[in-house]
């Protein structure tokens, strides 16, 4: 990391007992800068779609720290539309982790969540979220709402941010069995949501607005399935940011004219991509993308990296099912009740070996996120079916968020000797 924002990471982060409110100023200024400068000066060595998404990001970090009262703190499994439709911000712990980690900052922040009995085995997103609320950097928003969706963990934190705020908190309890039933069950919890959100902001949500919200939602998603059907036949550098940025559009922002305008760019980068390389290893990757572990991006992304292409990740991938605008509660129970993150591990093996097949992948990297027990749990089983299914696969342990937590050494061996399996799959046989 950059030895300048290191310093301001150490700096700020020795403030934050005695001085959150500074703090508070110091990030959101930071972000701010950084949303101008991708807005403004676009640097000319990343896409023109990673630089809208990470300046309009880092801009709502900023106003979400600067204004936390007209937010809502959400899990990234909860369908956003309502919040869009009514100009309540979002924010999920996956963003805000990543970019307190982006300025160095993680670690006051994980400690100051320990500190308040957070157990270290709590997933580092969750700690960073509960270390802001904690430390009062992160003021008080206008309510929290979460899905029973996949995560254990959101259970626990949003339960205690709620407490800790003293904000309403409302949870989506999503039946584990995908039905058309559970489909109903909630949609109607989402009807609930909806009268809520409008009592707390004095706004009325005007259907045909939602209609429209929902209507931008699935063309987001159809121009992403036509920049996946191109992927695997380009070379994208630098993938790690790119790809976390697509999870982050395809959750939180679907249903926003931004979320609509990225993928829209991120389909003009694609046109202007050159071939990808006879030799270069195409891979898929499940889960969340390691943000803080440097050894690991350094292997799998890199602008002169033409050997590895990470073509996409099934967290981004997870919620493309068939709506209808004019239905749009129900549309947006479906995704949440039909995502590959619902139901047995089997129905994620199987939403994954679908898209590794239609990118014609060489290999699949399963990364097991400190402290997220499903994916950690899934794990063998995956990696066995996919070999099966005549797919190499890898399992790899790290940290997304929490840059102490890597063993940088043994994540590296590990991948190269991966990868090195995967070319000697694909060589010829010797006469």
């Amino acid at each position: 990391m950059n030895e300048t924002i290191e310093k301001f990471g150490s700096w700020a982060g020795s403030q934050i007992k005695n001085h959150p409110d500074r703090v508070k100023q110091l990030l959101s200024t930071a972000y701010a800068l950084v949303g101008t400068q991708a807005a403004y000066f676009p640097d000319k060595k990343y896409t023109s779609s990673r630089e809208y998404l990470q300046g309009y990001t880092a801009r709502l970090m900023s106003k979400i720290l600067r204004h936390p009262e007209k937010s809502a703190v959400v899990n990234i499994f909860m369908s956003c539309e309502i919040f869009h439709v009514l100009g309540v911000k979002v924010s999920a712990p996956e963003a805000l982790a990543c970019y307190v980690t982006n300025t160095a900052m993680d670690q006051p922040f994980i400690q100051a969540a320990q500190d308040h009995g957070a157990p270290e085995t709590l997933c580092s997103y969750h700690r960073t979220l509960l270390g802001m609320a904690e430390s009062k950097v992160l003021g008080r928003p206008l309510l929290i709402a979460n899905t029973t969706l996949a995560c254990d963990a959101n259970q626990l934190t949003f339960r205690q941010l709620a407490k800790t705020w003293d904000v309403p908190h409302f949870v989506v309890d999503v039946p584990y069995e995908p039905s058309e039933d559970a489909v109903h069950e909630v949609e109607a919890q989402l009807r609930r949501l909806g009268e809520l959100v409008q009592e707390l902001t004095h706004k009325r949500l005007e259907e045909e607005k939602l209609k429209e919200a929902v209507a931008r939602s699935i063309r987001t998603q159809e121009k992403y399935l036509a920049y996946l059907k191109k992927r695997s036949r380009v070379h994208f550098p630098e993938v790690m940011t790119p790809e976390m940025l697509n999870v982050i559009n395809n959750h939180l922002y679907l249903g926003s004219r931004q979320a609509e305008e990225y993928v829209d760019r991120l389909n003009r980068d694609l046109s202007k991509a050159p071939e990808l390389h006879s030799d270069s290893t195409k891979l898929l990757w499940m889960h969340v993308m390691p943000n803080a572990q440097e050894a690991v991006k350094e292997i799998f992304q890199g602008a002169d990296n033409h050997q590895v292409e990470v073509l996409a990740c099934d967290l981004a991938y997870d919620n493309l099912v068939s709506m209808d605008p004019e239905r749009p509660y129900e549309s947006m129970a479906r995704r949440m009740v039909f995502s590959s993150y619902n139901g047995p591990g089997s129905r994620r093996i199987d939403r994954t070996l679908q898209l590794a097949r239609q990118l014609e992948a060489d290999g699949i990297l399963i990364f097991c996120q400190w402290g997220c027990k499903q994916t950690q749990g899934l794990s063998y089983t995956a990696k066995k079916r996919f070999q099966e299914e005549g797919i190499p696969a890898l399992i790899l342990d790290g940290d997304a968020s929490d840059r102490t937590n890597e063993a940088s050494g043994q994540a590296m061996t590990r991948a190269r000797a991966f990868l090195e399996e995967i070319r000697n799959l694909r060589l010829p046989p010797q006469l």
